[in-house]
């Protein structure tokens, strides 16, 4: 039985962004009106050399497979420091 507060993780690729929604490739398929998190490695860098990544939450309007969108909810950008996170651009991370 799925819990209410069940957390997955997982990663996949951006496709499309825009201000208000995010189109992306999942591990596994998500339900319509599930609410997602997503980390997406952010090609600017802060200064020349701080990596970014922005972070947004929102719920799954669209789901075909192991293709999903998200209508964004609220949104930030965090540093990762100089060195940053191993993983490739663009690359979010499910919650």
């Amino acid at each position: 039985m799925e819990g209410r507060n069940r957390v997955l993780a997982g990663k996949g690729v951006t496709l499309d962004m825009s201000s208000t929604g995010i189109l992306f490739t999942t591990e596994h398929p998500i339900q319509e009106g599930k609410r997602v998190e997503l980390s997406v490695d952010w090609p600017a860098k802060l200064d020349g050399n701080c990596r970014l990544k922005l972070v947004a939450l929102g719920r799954v309007v669209r789901s075909e497979g192991v293709t999903a969108a998200i209508a964004i909810e609220k949104y930030e950008f965090r540093t990762q420091g100089v060195k940053g996170l191993a993983t490739a651009a663009q690359q979010p991370s499910l919650v």
